[in-house]
């Protein structure tokens, strides 16, 4: 993690430096690659202001704030972008857990639409269904050690899917 402060309109300070290297050290724990955190440090008349930048790890948030005092605006402003970060982090963790699409209804028991309703797509992967026959796309779901192969059927010019079932065989998906 990389601080780095600037300091506008205000002399510079070894001191305000610390103070805010040491405050935005805690930011750390938000982070698993490195980051870059950009401080700028500004007054204009009576108001001390603090900006912060943070970019890196596949996040970019940032932070402002004004106050009278200026190690109080480096307060707010760290504590402000920890709300940031952890939201962030607690979005990408739940993103990880299974959904409940995955927990299917119990057998003899039909699935409503009420059931899926609270879940929300997660990722979208496109792919080409590249023109083949079903033997070519056997082989080539065998090479790529995917679950499903969408292919554009060669014989009968359809889009067709081939996967593998729960008990280890191979499906096909005419429509």
């Amino acid at each position: 993690m990389r601080i780095k402060v600037t300091f506008r309109h205000l002399d510079h300070s070894d001191e305000l430096r610390q103070y805010a290297e040491n405050r935005l050290q805690k930011l750390k724990k938000y982070s698993d690659g490195p980051m870059d955190v950009n401080v700028v440090l500004s007054s204009e008349k009576f108001r001390q202001s603090a900006e912060v930048i943070i970019s890196g790890d596949g996040v970019r948030a940032a932070a402002k704030e004004e106050q009278e005092d200026m190690k109080a605006a480096i307060d707010l402003v760290s504590d402000k972008i920890e709300r940031q970060l952890k939201k962030y982090r607690d979005k990408m963790v739940s993103r990880r857990k299974p959904s409940s699409l995955a927990q299917a209804p119990v057998k003899g028991e039909a699935a409503t639409h009420a059931d899926y309703e609270d879940d929300e797509i997660i990722t979208v992967e496109k792919m080409d269904a590249k023109p083949m026959g079903v033997d070519e796309a056997v082989d080539q779901l065998q090479i790529l050690g995917r679950q499903f192969l969408p292919f554009h059927n060669a014989e009968t010019n359809k889009i067709n899917v081939v996967f593998w079932r729960n008990d280890g065989t191979l499906g096909l998906i005419e429509p």
